[in-house]
């Protein structure tokens, strides 16, 4: 069956990539979730999405939400980023009113992947972790290679590798981790538009377990394609409950409504009547 990632902890349905989200996901039955890291300025592996602040997301310790221009992630140390509350998005804002039924939950603060890792472990419970850094602009994100060996030494302390997945956009970090940490399963992820099959090559050949495809370029071909190259797939971000029925046969799914795959798996015979 397929597996039921909770993207950014159910970002439809609580704070995005908090560990308020991350335990109800845990505890909603989902068989893992999908976060963002980023490393610090003092080099502690973060979870978060964006590479600049959210100003709709930070709330200063004047409980003020950000005003200006945002800074970096990576220029902020682990103390700096922990001021901020992410537990409510500002009412006004684009994001709220792209996230109506969020329960908010004031007082989240940034977490470590450690503190994840401490909050949720299980024995079956999966992490897929996405690697936030971008060969575009590198002066925004950092080395790909020194977050990939950071996450590496905290997944390999917590001892959950063989229950993470890395994925990631910026492919150099995943190389990074097949070339020193054989074994370790990374799924290369692509953006939206159309994927051509000596794409699916390229990432086979690059020693890739699985292909994390945007949903819209999971065609029957595409998919087809992959199964043949020995692929495992999966999709992002899959939210309205006729996609989630059309790719119900992958190996995972990544949902901000993961409430929505839960109900169709367990009654796939009444999809038509989910909302």
């Amino acid at each position: 069956m397929v597996w039921n990632i909770a993207h950014r902890g159910g970002a439809a349905l609580l704070p995005e990539n908090t560990l308020a989200a991350f335990k109800a996901a845990r505890v909603q039955g989902c068989d893992g979730i999908e976060l963002d890291v980023q490393l610090s300025r003092d080099g502690e592996v973060v979870v978060v999405h964006d590479f600049r602040l959210n100003p709709a997301l930070c709330r200063d310790q004047d409980g003020q939400w950000i005003q200006g221009p945002p800074p970096l992630v990576k220029e902020l140390t682990l103390a700096q980023l922990k001021r901020y509350d992410i537990g409510r998005a500002a009412p006004s804002s684009r994001y709220a009113r792209a996230h109506p039924h969020v329960q908010w939950c004031d007082g989240e603060r940034i977490p470590t992947l450690s503190e994840v890792i401490a909050a949720v472990a299980g024995d079956n419970f999966w992490l897929f972790v996405e690697l936030k850094t971008t060969a575009i602009e590198p002066s925004v994100s950092g080395s790909a290679e020194a977050l990939a060996e950071a996450t590496l030494a905290v997944l390999r302390r917590h001892h959950y590798l063989e229950r993470s997945i890395l994925v990631g956009f910026d492919w150099r970090g995943l190389s990074y981790i097949m070339t020193h940490a054989p074994g370790v399963r990374c799924w290369f992820t692509t953006g939206a538009g159309a994927v051509e099959a000596a794409t699916l090559a390229h990432i086979r050949k690059a020693g890739a377990d699985g292909w994390f495809a945007q949903y819209h370029d999971a065609t029957v071909t595409r998919l087809e394609e992959a199964r043949a190259l020995g692929l495992k797939l999966g999709a992002w971000t899959v939210n309205e409950t006729a996609d989630l029925a059309r790719l119900a046969g992958l190996d995972a799914l990544c949902t901000d409504r993961p409430d929505r795959l839960t109900r169709l798996t367990s009654h796939p015979q009444s999809a038509k009547d989910l909302r």
